[in-house]
């Protein structure tokens, strides 16, 4: 009799498979909880083969769209407190600073985008920006075009109820049309008043954690880039959070650079490709001096409060 579930389940199975369908244990699809681990992620793939990570990360080893390019201050990183603590001035707030943000930042095709120069910058020049592909990423041009085209004017019919193209702008840099900023204001101030309700959540689902890539360099130390939930990350890393819970979706090694494929396909020369890769440790050495320089002057402020207090008391 115990076995009669076990056929069961197995028929269901091979049912569903003759339908060219295919059922996946949840266990397996869950990502391996490795919060509490400390050192460089890229062993847990040896450990847990094919299997998504969720990390405990550093922000400021972090980076979405919304904070590119490193050379740039975080557009967000001066209102979203304010946005937080001011409900009814929130929406007003975040659409000054990302009108600045989409008016300073205006790429003028791919190459320009990741900051390169004429010499390094092949064909990226005949790119869009809105267009920009990583030199890791795995979809060619086409496929990539699309990608951004179906995205964009699912997202920006979530909010609006109706489509625009993306010729009304990328939300990622300028310009943009006045209906694609009202989009992402909207995105933005929902995240906010998500996070002000209920604090920061997540779940097992598919969209329950920011999802990322992992860049990996040879001496041990590791970035992170934002898959999905750029505006997660865009507000969380302004709130100044120092870890996030991250879903590792898989790792890029530098010293595979010859296999990134915008390096196969000569979209990137190598030395192009490990400037873009490089550029992201740069920022986050930055970002983590300067928010150890922010808690150090915090400490310091309390420390002295502290001692005024002291002081009116004696």
């Amino acid at each position: 009799m115990p076995l009669e579930p076990l056929l069961a389940k197995l028929w269901v199975i091979r049912r569903v498979e003759r339908a060219g369908f295919h059922i996946q244990s949840m266990k397996r699809y869950r990502p391996v909880d490795a919060r509490d681990y400390e050192g460089n992620p890229l062993a847990l793939t040896y450990r847990y083969p094919g299997r998504r990570l969720l990390l405990r990360a550093p922000v400021a080893w972090g980076f979405g769209l919304l904070n590119f390019p490193h050379s740039r201050p975080r557009p967000l990183a001066p209102v979203i407190p304010e946005a937080l603590a001011n409900p009814d001035r929130a929406r007003a707030l975040i659409r000054n600073a990302l009108s600045r943000f989409y008016a300073e930042w205006q790429p003028e095709n791919a190459a320009a985008f990741f900051e390169l120069t004429s010499s390094e910058a092949g064909e990226l020049v005949e790119l869009p920006s809105w267009l920009s592909p990583w030199p890791w990423e795995h979809l060619d041009l086409e496929a990539k075009r699309a990608q951004r085209r179906r995205c964009e004017g699912r997202e920006n019919a979530r909010v609006l109820g109706s489509t625009l193209a993306i010729e009304d702008g990328w939300k990622f840099c300028g310009p943009v049309s006045a209906p694609k900023l009202e989009v992402e204001v909207e995105r933005l101030t929902r995240v906010l008043a998500s996070i002000r309700a209920r604090g920061i959540l997540r779940h097992d689902g598919t969209d329950g954690d920011i999802r990322a890539i992992v860049l990996s360099h040879p001496d041990g130390k590791w970035r992170w880039q934002v898959l999905a939930g750029q505006h997660r990350y865009a507000v969380i890393s302004a709130l100044g959070e120092p870890c996030i819970d991250i879903r590792v979706e898989h790792f890029i090694r530098r010293e595979e650079v010859m296999l990134w494929p915008g390096v196969v396909s000569g979209l990137f020369t190598p030395t192009a490709a490990l400037k873009v890769f490089d550029a992201c440790f740069a920022r986050a050495e930055r970002d983590a001096g300067t928010a150890r320089a922010e808690r150090d002057a915090g400490t310091a402020r309390t420390n002295a409060i502290s001692m005024c207090s002291i002081w009116n008391k004696i």
